[in-house]
């Protein structure tokens, strides 16, 4: 599933079509019988998108599912297929799914604009919670640093709670859309984990304010719906772990849980980040890739050695490697 969606949800009709279409072919080809085949076909078309229907509604993504119809049903029909069936129930939600108008056919995201003023507040605000701590820091003392009003600051957020959750919940917003970015591209599962890792340690140590706030009990509390951050970045990209499965299509990882690869590298990452927190920041917390890559990709991937480049060490794993496990 994860080859046809981004880790945001945002279906990819292009290689569904595609993989729909070899589908049809490879069972065209292999059934061996004379007659019955288009029945044969539409059966397993019908249980294939009850499956696919089911799974996506399990996800909460009712909209993916009416847009996959949509291209199955076409599909299904340039192949010469007249009979595909779908339960009433799901038919009943998806018409009226389609017919309230809540769904954009639309692929194309529009970026927002940006609120300078707000910007400004949350600068600020990291500012101030980093010199003085969350709890004895004032919104008297953000709207002085920001030069906006402070009856401007009450205007964008009734408290400085709520400025809390927004600032984290924006800045959240901006780490999964980078995320989804690196998953989505067509490059080696590897290199895209280890374009993620860089990723996050650079946001850190460029915003080491910004991720004590996001690691503290109070944030956790705060976050959307009062989940810890790693929890809401699995949330909110839905296809996050079928896209990594499906990306890993060649094998290439060692057997194992996906949920205990990924707390472990965030885990491992956070015992790093703490060591540079207690040696005063004093020296670049991007020096220590090579060293998390290496430690990290020897664990998960299976190497033996390790080698002074990680590039280098990449290129030796490369295709030797065993799959990530479904569970």
């Amino acid at each position: 599933m994860g080859k046809y969606f981004t880790p945001k949800g945002k279906f990819n009709e292009k290689a569904f079509r595609e993989s729909l279409h070899q589908s049809l072919v490879a069972i065209t080809e292999n059934q061996n019988r004379k007659g019955g085949l288009t029945e044969i076909v539409s059966n397993w078309l019908t249980s294939y998108l009850s499956d696919v229907i089911n799974y996506l509604n399990e996800k909460k993504m009712p909209e993916a599912s009416l847009k996959l119809l949509v291209a199955a049903i076409d599909e299904s029909a340039n192949f010469g297929i007249k009979n595909v069936l779908i339960s009433a129930e799901d038919l009943r939600r998806l018409l009226s799914l389609a017919s309230s108008g809540a769904v954009s056919m639309q692929t194309d995201d529009k970026a927002h604009p940006v609120d300078e003023k707000r910007k400004k507040i949350f600068d600020a605000a990291i500012e101030v919670f980093g010199k003085k701590g969350y709890h004895k820091a004032t919104i008297d003392e953000i709207a002085s640093k920001s030069k906006v009003g402070k009856g401007s600051v009450y205007r964008y957020f009734k408290s400085k709670e709520d400025l809390l959750d927004q600032l984290l919940r924006e800045k959240y917003d901006q780490i999964i859309e980078r995320v989804s970015r690196i998953l989505s591209s067509d490059s080696d599962i590897l290199l895209q984990i280890q374009e993620m890792i860089e990723f996050w340690i650079g946001f850190i140590e460029d915003n080491p304010v910004l991720y004590k706030l996001i690691q503290t009990e109070e944030a956790k509390a705060r976050g959307r719906e009062g989940k810890i951050f790693y929890d809401y970045i699995i949330e909110h990209l839905p296809m996050f772990k079928e896209r990594i499965l499906a990306l890993n299509r060649e094998k290439r990882v060692k057997t194992t849980n996906f949920y205990t690869v990924f707390y472990g590298i965030m885990g491992f990452i956070d015992g790093v980040v703490q060591k540079w927190f207690r040696r005063g920041m004093n020296y670049p917390l991007r020096d220590e890739i090579p060293v998390i890559l290496e430690v990290l990709f020897n664990g998960f991937v299976g190497e033996t050695k390790t080698n002074r480049s990680f590039i280098s060490l990449l290129k030796k794993t490369v295709g030797s490697i065993t799959s990530l496990d479904h569970t």
